[in-house]
């Protein structure tokens, strides 16, 4: 037997001849008395740093062949042994790492690739083949070498480009279909497959690490920008809130799409094989030591974010959604799968639930990815707590390459409320001293002092008292409270009229931590606007002038004498007081979006806190409809414009493939969004302006500087009760500015969010506050809505002044309608919108009428 010096490996003693012997027999096909093995080589398999669960060896077995006068043949096999690692042992072993793997390679894959085998699709294969296994001296298993068929990994530090990316997604689409095929054939897989690499299990060991970690990335992440350090004062309180919402985020939802994770997802363990001229000619899998029956998702997340080459991760990442969907819904239906076919909207909406996941993913997997070759790196190393094991993490937190794609990343999965832990509506510093050993509640944060404060005190000015510190401990030692958690909270006042300092003590008790739209077609808009400028409005602006704010949502309504022969609604002219309209044609740029968004999410969070008070509206704005007979004679109305549209549209190089399946959904829009209208009674609702686009809001401008300063809505002919998003929707849709539109969506609605939470707050709003995660999803939920606003309502935003313009002329095929129409679709600003948005509908889902269901059982 021969080791490699180079390699420096210490050959097992178990690694004998004699062991191999099987898994020739195998490989050859042959029985043992055919042939010899004369001689082993024994090296490392993989370099430092690219395994770290497991100690790979490539092992040469020389083998003479009975019977034959030929020289010995050479053959190679990868043989994964357990380590024997201290910390990694442990953590293997909790995580049934090697039985998992042997029942994949044995039992599982096999039977995967048979299904496709035995449809005719003999191509498909999704590993090695597993040649011997054994658990005693130790856990192993012998493989075939797949570097003699020419398989070689990609360079994990550049990523993968498109090409490579499309074959992934591919085959873990055709992996996820089978394996849900294979389950509903043969019933679930089983224990050892429910849970990933976070289970309560690993609780000890995850507490045991944590503090560590936690210090460590806070003093890492302080090194890297300001965003950085905003998100490191928001983590810095996590503690095992992060693995006990880990621990939720990755079990399978029983009513949603499961399929069998590969679980460790990223480049290291997918080879490539390569034809003469360098495309790829196929891909394998390897390492299935983590797989589990949960969400996609998962897979997903975790290849896109670790492995993808840094310039595609976010640029690129509703096309991969798209991509890998289109290759799921075909691989289930050549499987014969008879089951619910996930839409792609309802796949956004699943990555979106998991993109904690894929935000600990970034931290733990991408700096593995992105650092330079080591001859140190261990999982044990980067566990480890002492000062080898931070200089070893300070390789990988602060190469360049990795601190760059985390600005982006930390800001992408900011705006998209992952640090909203556990989604209680912020995402902010606690802003509180609080003692080393404390594991801070997130909720226990500046502002819930301030208002118990507040409460106290009153908020006068005679009144008011100033928050200046908080400090926070433990009120009882471990093992005197079980059924709930205390806290003693220490509040330094100052009451600067009285000029005198006051300290506030106060105990916090708190369960204990741990895992222990409709829309109405109907033409009432009379009735509508009367009520919201007659009662509401004000309502809502005494609502805020009550909490000492002054909020001026709309025009002030003067009552009109009685008998006029038609019905009349008076305003102030908002005019006389600076307020104007915005250039219609050049949309709203970043300061005119969040001036509205604020606005939008004053009136919002008004009406959820006076319908929570217990006001009562009237049914006109709180009734659910499904009026699909208006629905209907709607759609009739638009089709001739619609027409004109497509007529024009197919003409446009660019939108050739995407017409025929938007006419088919443009065609039924307002049938279709009867379902996305429906009112979701346990959703977060509230009385949307229902026409908010930059045409119905007034602003005014600082005389200092110009800036934009406020503004007010108007027009409230449409007002309906429901999601808030269908209010988003419609405005980011039809106003924002062509650059903005889908480039900032998650950081307008991240905006939107926090300040409608804001106000949610500051008006004493007694339901659990709407988080961004559960916004996003409401927005991708109802999303089809956009496809409305973009056909029916853009153009009008965007054509030039003309004196053709009128609601009747876009509908109607006379002369002057044809011109009108001309200049309304066939308009350079809409053509430039639309080649970035027909795509964004594609990649998603939009494009089916299936999706403008916002919930697939309603």
């Amino acid at each position: 037997m021969t080791s490699s010096a180079s390699a420096a490996v210490s050959v097992p003693e178990w690694m004998t001849k004699e062991y191999f012997v099987d898994a020739i027999v195998v490989k050859l096909g042959k029985p043992a008395t055919d042939f010899t093995i004369t001689d082993l080589d024994v090296r490392r398999a993989t370099e430092a740093g690219d395994n770290y669960a497991s100690i790979l060896y490539r092992v040469r077995v020389s083998v003479r062949l009975h019977n034959t006068d030929g020289a010995p043949m050479d053959i190679s096999l990868i043989v994964k042994a357990l380590p024997k690692l201290s910390l990694t042992d442990e953590m293997v072993k909790l995580m049934n790492l090697f039985p998992k793997e042997i029942a994949m390679y044995t039992n599982v894959l096999p039977r995967l690739e048979q299904l496709y085998h035995e449809a005719g699709r003999t191509s498909v294969h999704f590993g090695p083949r597993c040649l011997k296994h054994s658990t005693e001296p130790t856990d192993v298993i012998v493989l075939e070498d797949l570097r003699e068929r020419q398989f070689t990994m990609a360079n994990r530090r550049q990523g993968l480009d498109m090409e490579h990316t499309r074959l992934v997604l591919r085959r873990m689409a055709q992996f996820h279909a089978a394996s849900v095929v294979l389950e509903d054939h043969r019933g679930p897989y089983g224990e050892l497959f429910r849970e990933g690499m976070f289970t309560e299990k690993g609780r000890a060991m995850s507490e045991q690490f944590q503090k560590g970690q936690a210090d460590f990335f806070q003093k890492i992440m302080r090194c890297w920008s300001e965003k950085a350090q905003h998100c490191a004062s928001v983590m810095q309180h996590w503690g095992m809130d992060l693995f006990d919402s880990l621990i939720r985020v990755t079990r399978a939802n029983r009513k949603g799409f499961n399929v069998l994770n590969h679980g460790d997802m990223w480049c290291n363990n997918i080879l490539f094989q390569y034809n003469e001229d360098s495309t790829v000619n196929d891909i394998l899998l390897i390492d299935y030591q983590l797989c589990f029956w949960a969400s996609p998702a998962i897979d997903l997340i975790y290849f896109m974010f670790t492995s993808v080459n840094g310039d595609f991760k976010l640029s690129q990442l509703n096309y991969m959604v798209q991509y890998y969907h289109e290759h799921l819904v075909d691989s289930l239906k050549f499987l014969g799968y008879t089951g619910t076919v996930p839409l792609l909207k309802e796949l956004h909406s699943d990555i979106i639930s998991h993109h904690l996941f894929g935000y600990m993913i970034c931290f733990s997997i991408l700096p593995i990815c992105l650092m330079e070759k080591t001859d140190d790196a261990s999982m044990d190393l980067m566990l480890d707590q002492g000062a080898a094991g931070e200089s070893f993490k300070l390789k990988m937190y602060t190469n360049p390459v990795y601190v760059r794609q985390m600005e982006q990343l930390m800001e992408y999965f900011f705006d998209m409320g992952v640090h909203d832990l556990l989604q209680i509506g912020t995402q902010r510093p606690a802003r509180i001293d609080c003692d080393p050993s404390l594991e801070l509640p997130l909720w226990l944060d500046r502002e819930f002092v301030e208002h118990i404060v507040d409460a106290k005190f009153g908020t006068a000015p005679g009144d008011k008292r100033t928050v200046r510190s908080v400090y926070t401990k433990n009120a009882a030692k471990k093992g005197d409270s079980y059924a709930a958690a205390l806290y003693s909270v220490k509040v330094e006042l100052l009451w600067k009229d009285a000029g005198v300092e006051e300290t506030l003590s106060l105990i916090v008790k708190a369960p204990p931590k741990g895992i222990a739209a409709s829309y109405s077609l109907d033409k009432e808009v009379y009735v509508r606007e009367l009520y919201l400028y007659e009662h509401l409005i004000p309502a809502f602006e005494a609502l805020y002038r009550s909490k000492g704010v002054s909020v001026k949502l709309g025009p002030r309504y003067y009552k009109p004498r009685v008998g006029l022969p038609v019905e009349v609604i008076v305003l102030e002219d908002l005019t006389i007081s600076g307020y104007r309209m915005a250039i219609r044609q050049d949309c709203l740029d970043q300061a005119h979006l969040e001036v509205a968004l604020n606005h939008l999410a004053q009136f919002h969070a008004a009406s959820a806190v006076y319908s929570e008070s217990g006001k009562t509206l009237p049914a006109i704005l709180t009734a659910s409809s499904a009026d699909r007979q208006m629905a209907a004679k709607t759609d009739h109305m638009f089709a001739p414009s619609l027409d004109s549209l497509f007529g024009y549209m197919r003409e446009w190089d660019f939108a050739g493939e995407f017409v025929d399946d938007l006419e088919t959904v443009a065609k039924q829009i307002y049938q279709l969004l009867v379902d996305t209208w429906t009112l979701n009674p346990d959703g977060f609702n509230v009385l949307n302006h229902g026409d908010a686009w930059l045409n119905n809001m007034l602003f005014a401008y600082n005389d200092y500087d110009g800036s934009v300063d406020r503004m007010a809505l108007i027009d409230f002919q449409f007002p309906s009760w429901g999601s808030p998003v269908f209010d988003l929707i419609h405005f980011l849709f039809s106003s924002a500015r062509a650059d903005l539109k889908l480039s900032k969506q998650a950081y307008f609605l991240r905006y939107y969010q926090e300040r409608l939470v804001h106000n949610l707050v500051l008006l004493g709003y007694g339901k659990p506050l709407p988080t961004l995660r559960q916004l996003h999803l409401d927005f991708n939920d109802r999303l089809t809505f956009a496809i409305k606003t973009v056909v029916i309502d853009l153009p009008y935003v965007l054509v030039d002044d003309t004196d053709d313009a009128s609601q009747e002329a876009a509908i109607v095929q006379t002369e002057v309608g044809q011109r009108f129409q001309k200049l309304l679709f066939n308009n350079e600003r809409y053509k430039e919108q639309l080649k970035d948005l027909l795509p964004y509908f594609r990649s998603r889902g939009l494009l089916t009428p299936l999706a403008a269901n916002s919930k697939r059982d309603q």
